[in-house]
């Protein structure tokens, strides 16, 4: 620890005190400055940064209280240290209120000065990295988001292209089976990664903060049978039976429309990706907290117990391939995650490994615009 970069303010009204306690700290290898009073020391820690500051409690006119004070007030990133020759079970109490690190009793033992003081540097110099670490992650965040919305807007076009193309190959005709088959496997590929990148964007902008909601007074009742009724056949290729319960006194709620169709649309397809021969219930139900909470729950092969803490977390997203193989992108929930909260609501699951999921959204019916 490099003490030379630590600046130490020393506050107490005996003079003889201030030359000891700043010959101790010096030849400890700290910057010191020092005050007699604590206007003197309060004026110099609007002037000057200092990152510790060892003020006695017991002062004429303002006290070592006041300094406390006056570093919380103005939110300064300095730590202060109280030094006193009593200490009432109701002084150390507001001390510590006002953002006291420790004690150091009087007279002053110089060993227990340097001990306690190092252990504050050493919590300052931590705090320095900390911060430094913190400013980097921020800037390589900014940089990510960048990347990403730079990638994404020029791989979308290419990407929509290779995927047409495709399909006309296809449709035009005169290809044998392998050549079909291929060109098949070609445009899943580009569909795949064509909802990838419109996800990575769609993160992008939330975190970049330039989605807003457009909301607008909606039947949520007309909406879930909207969204199921897109994915009928899909499920009924894989036997499973979709019900729809809508237990609402009133179906209008001021939502964005279309973010929230998006998020019961990847509910139920992820649904239906993970059932097989089964049945899955979407259910719309009141609270009693003003909430309308949606319910899509299916009787599939269930979430592994491992993987259920990091479903909604862009970083240990949950990758599993379907009942068929179907792939995905593993973002879909992120983002359902993060339109939902856009909306003041929240958004949870339960599952238990082959028996099956449920995924409970909550959406407020009245939410600020």
């Amino acid at each position: 620890m490099n003490k030379n970069n630590i600046r130490i303010l020393l506050v107490d009204d005996e003079e003889k005190i201030l030359v000891r306690l700043g010959r101790i700290l010096e030849k400890e290898g700290y910057a010191t400055d020092t005050a007699s009073d604590a206007d003197t020391a309060m004026r110099k820690l609007g002037e000057s940064r200092f990152d510790i500051v060892l003020t006695d409690l017991n002062m004429p006119e303002h006290d070592g209280f006041d300094i406390m004070d006056a570093i919380k007030s103005a939110e300064l990133d300095t730590l202060p240290l109280v030094l006193t020759g009593y200490a009432s079970v109701e002084s150390a109490i507001r001390a510590i209120q006002l953002g006291a690190y420790d004690f150091i009793q009087k007279p002053v033992d110089a060993e227990t000065l340097k001990l306690i003081v190092n252990r504050a540097a050493e919590r300052v110099m931590l705090k320095r990295q900390n911060d430094e670490n913190l400013r980097e992650l921020e800037k390589l965040n900014e940089l990510k988001d960048e990347f990403l919305s730079v990638v994404s807007h020029d791989l979308r076009s290419p990407l929509s292209s290779i995927g047409g193309y495709a399909n006309y190959l296809i449709k035009k005709g005169g290809l044998t089976d392998t050549q079909v088959s291929y060109i098949s496997i070609i445009r899943e590929i580009a569909s795949n990664l064509y909802s990838l990148v419109n996800e990575l964007l769609d993160i992008s902008k939330i975190e970049a903060g330039v989605i807003r909601l457009n909301k607008e007074r909606t039947d949520i009742d007309e909406l879930i049978g909207t969204s199921i009724n897109n994915f009928l056949l899909l499920a009924s290729d894989k036997n499973t039976v979709i019900r729809y319960k809508n237990e609402l006194d009133d179906p209008f709620i001021m939502i964005d429309r279309m973010k929230i169709l998006q998020v019961i649309n990847n509910l139920v397809t992820n649904a239906i990706k993970f059932t097989e021969n089964g049945s899955i219930t979407v259910r719309c139900v009141d609270d009693t907290q003003g909430f309308v909470t949606i319910s899509v729950e299916d009787t599939g092969i269930g979430i592994p117990h491992e993987a259920q803490n990091g479903i909604f977390d862009k970083y240990s997203y949950f990758h599993e391939a379907g009942t068929r193989g179907e792939s995905g992108t593993g973002l879909g929930l992120v983002i359902c995650k993060r339109f939902v909260e856009l909306h003041g609501g929240t958004i949870w699951a339960s599952s238990e490994p082959s028996k099956g999921s449920t995924f409970i959204i909550t959406l407020p019916r009245e939410t600020d615009a």
